[in-house]
Formats: C-alpha cells, sequence, structure tokens
C-alpha cells in the first residue's frame, strides 16, 4: 500500500474455518447457472463443479494455479514457474512450452490464450538498475518480469521487458525514484528494503474490443492489461508501441491480483488488502479512475495474496477468496447467492491446496463437449422411470435433478 511516500507490504495472514465444507448457499433463481472450475494452489488436481457442488470433471496436473477450458473442451494450464501445457480430457498432454532457456521461469502466475496465440508471463535475472533501490538495500539481482508471445508452434513473436520501462512505470504511476519499499519493523517503525522481485506480475490478459478501446487507444483490442503486485499497480502496455500507456493503482490498490476488462470497458479487480487488512473487489472507470461499484466486508472478507474474480453474464459477480478456500458468487446488491468453502485441503506442498488461487464460471453449453466427450462404461445405473443411463452426460443429468 503507498501511503505518506512508503510503499508498504505485510506478511501472510491465512483466515481459518471450522464450518461445513462445500456449498452452503444456492439461491437457484439469483445464480447465473453453470460450472466452476478452479485451482487449488500448487495442487495435484483442477477440479469442475456443479453449483450444488458435485465434481464433475477433475484434470491431473502438475502443480497448477490457473487454469481454462478451451472450446474444445481440453483444459490449458501450466506448472507454475516450468511450463504451459494443452491437457485433453483425460489429462494427456498434446502440447507443452517449456521456454528456450532465456528465462529462469518460462512461466508464472498467469497466461492468456486465444486462437493460434500464447501470451506468458516469463521472468529473467538480470543486473540490478542503478537508481530503482534505496541505497544500502540493493539485492544481489533484480528478477524482472516478461510478457512473451508465441505461437502454436513455440515461435516468439513479441517480448516486452518491465526492467527497460521501470523509469516511465514509476513516472507514470507517481512513484519517486529509488522506488521507496518498506515494511512494518517489530517496534512500530518501518525499514526500508530491496526485493529482487520488484515488480512481480500476476496476470496478464490481452483487450477484448469494447466501446471504450474503440474510442480510447489506450484501451483498443488487442493492448495487454497487467497486474504488478510488489508496486499497486495495474496498467496496459500497447504492444506497437511497446510503451506503457496507461497504469492505476498507487494509494488506493494493495497487493492486486487479477484484473480484467468488462463488456462495459470498465476494469474489474481483486484488490487483496495485504497491508490494509481486509479485501474488496472493485469496478473502475478507467479513464477517470471511479470507483462505480464494490464489495467489502471488513475481516469476514480477507486474502492477502492471491484471489481472483469474474463478471458472469447476469451481472453477478464471481469472487475467489484465496486464502480462505472460498468461492461466492454476489449480486450488484451484494447478496451472496452461492457460498462454496473447498474441501481439498490435503494437497500441495505444506496441504496449501486449501487456497484457491483462482475460479471461472462456464455455461452449460460450454460445458456440454467436454461431458458427452467422457466414454465412461456407466454399470447398474437407471433414471426415475427405470431406464438404463448409458452415458455421463446422462449420468450427471440425473444426479443434478
Amino acid at each position: 500500500m503507498y501511503t505518506d511516500g512508503k510503499l508498504l507490504t505485510a506478511g501472510e495472514k491465512t483466515r481459518l474455518h471450522s464450518d461445513l465444507f462445500g456449498v452452503r448457499t444456492y439461491i437457484p433463481e439469483k445464480c447465473c447457472q453453470g460450472y466452476t472450475l478452479f485451482s487449488p494452489a500448487w495442487g495435484d488436481f483442477e477440479y469442475l463443479i456443479d453449483m450444488r457442488g458435485l465434481v464433475v470433471h477433475t484434470w491431473k496436473v502438475t502443480h497448477s494455479n490457473v487454469a481454462e477450458i478451451l472450446p474444445n473442451g481440453n483444459l490449458f494450464t501450466h506448472n507454475c514457474g516450468s511450463w504451459l501445457e494443452e491437457l485433453t480430457p483425460d489429462s494427456k498432454t498434446v502440447w507443452r512450452w517449456e521456454g528456450d532457456g532465456s528465462f529462469v521461469e518460462p512461466n508464472h502466475h498467469d497466461f492468456w490464450v486465444g486462437g493460434d496465440v500464447v501470451v506468458s508471463l516469463a521472468a529473467k535475472k538480470e543486473l540490478v538498475i542503478p537508481g530503482v533501490y534505496q541505497p544500502g538495500t540493493e539485492p544481489d539481482y533484480m528478477r524482472t518480469d516478461v510478457i512473451v508471445k508465441i505461437n502454436r508452434k513455440k515461435e516468439t513473436v513479441w517480448q516486452f521487458s518491465f526492467g527497460d520501462h521501470v523509469e516511465s512505470l514509476c513516472a507514470m504511476a507517481g512513484y519517486p525514484m529509488p522506488i521507496p519499499y518498506m515494511r512494518p519493523t517489530g517496534d512500530g517503525s518501518f525499514a526500508p528494503y530491496g526485493p529482487s522481485d520488484w515488480a512481480h506480475a500476476n496476470t496478464i490478459e490481452v483487450l477484448p474490443q469494447t466501446p471504450l478501446g474503440e474510442k480510447d487507444a489506450r484501451f483498443k483490442a488487442g493492448n495487454m492489461l497487467f497486474s504488478l503486485r510488489e508496486l499497486d499497480i495495474i496498467g496496459i502496455v500497447d504492444p506497437d508501441k511497446d510503451e506503457i500507456v496507461w497504469c492505476y493503482g498507487p494509494g488506493i490498490l494493495d497487493g492486486q491480483h487479477q484484473p480484467t476488462m468488462l463488456e462495459n470497458g470498465n476494469i474489474l479487480v481483486f484488490d487483496n488488502g495485504t497491508y490494509r487488512g481486509h479485501s474488496i473487489v472493485r469496478e473502475i472507470e478507467p479513464v477517470s479512475g471511479e470507483i462505480v461499484w464494490q464489495y467489502e466486508d471488513g475481516a469476514n472478507f480477507f486474502s492477502p495474496f492471491r484471489s481472483g474474480n469474474q463478471r458472469l453474464p447476469n451481472g453477478n459477480t464471481l469472487i475467489c477468496e484465496c486464502d480462505a478456500g472460498h468461492l461466492f458468487e454476489v449480486t450488484p446488491e451484494k447478496e451472496i447467492v452461492w457460498d462454496f468453502w473447498s474441501p481439498f485441503v490435503n494437497q500441495g506442498p505444506h496441504h496449501l491446496g486449501k487456497r484457491i488461487h483462482r475460479a471461472t464460471r462456464y455455461s452449460q453449453e460450454t460445458i456440454q463437449p467436454l461431458l458427452e466427450s467422457r466414454q465412461d462404461y456407466i454399470v447398474a445405473e437407471v433414471d426415475r422411470d427405470g431406464q438404463r443411463v448409458t452415458t455421463y452426460a446422462e449420468l450427471i443429468k440425473l444426479y443434478q435433478s
């Protein structure tokens, strides 16, 4: 959080709970119906559940934090820090990209995939850039984020290194240089420090076509929306200009995740509140910076790290409160109409699987090809009329009824 000339951060505070796991609230007539895909942090599986919490499909993965279902029913995901890959419904790898050896991490945190194009967040080590850190706090090296655009032939077609734009980024954001990184000490004061992971990109998205983008080139389709958690900045890169053309956040955002542009041209973002102590989901009008809608609930809603959000077709918002393992759907009036707490607590290092890095709601129409692709052999299942159930899609329909 940037306040009083200091860029402050804080440690992790996991919010535990002892209530029921699974779906606690479900008001069908107020929900956006569909299936929810979610990624336990560094877990072993991706889960697809229906509105009542029934697991209808899983994929076996390796340390996946983010995934999405492609139109062909396959899953696109990553091993955070190592590779990007496409998996069939039975978890077989049909495409994988592991970088070209020039990055310490060819992918981390996020990706964007569309048609023949994949955009990855990568990271490289570089020498400390003079003037970035307060004297005496310089790390041994800088871990710099790079946006990498590749095609399905695994050819790199464009790169953008944030290290080449640190001065212009700080000038646009209103940060002084050296950057005033600070953290609290035990006696209530603050001490400067120098994080090697100086920006910490956690989101990348290629902008869709919107009315705003048609009249303001900063937000045009094809530009790239990013999030830099360590700097409390969301921003946009114009790949045609190789420039950052818009940024927002200092003094307002605090360790944010998953900014996404809505159909109306506004930006929805999960503002974690790492230093503030509570989280806020905000919808921002990017030209004026006005916050036109937000959801918060004090200490009852807090994930200092990770998390995400999705605006649903009916106007509701799906919220992923990562560190609590909590997914919920709220109306524009902020009523919780669907509420799910993950029971998958035994995955990943130190059982971090309880934490849900990100979640996405898909429509019935989108998921139907996946369900119909299942070749399960159905044994001894009949419907209410005594007719045999022969396909997996029929079986799910029976359970849901």
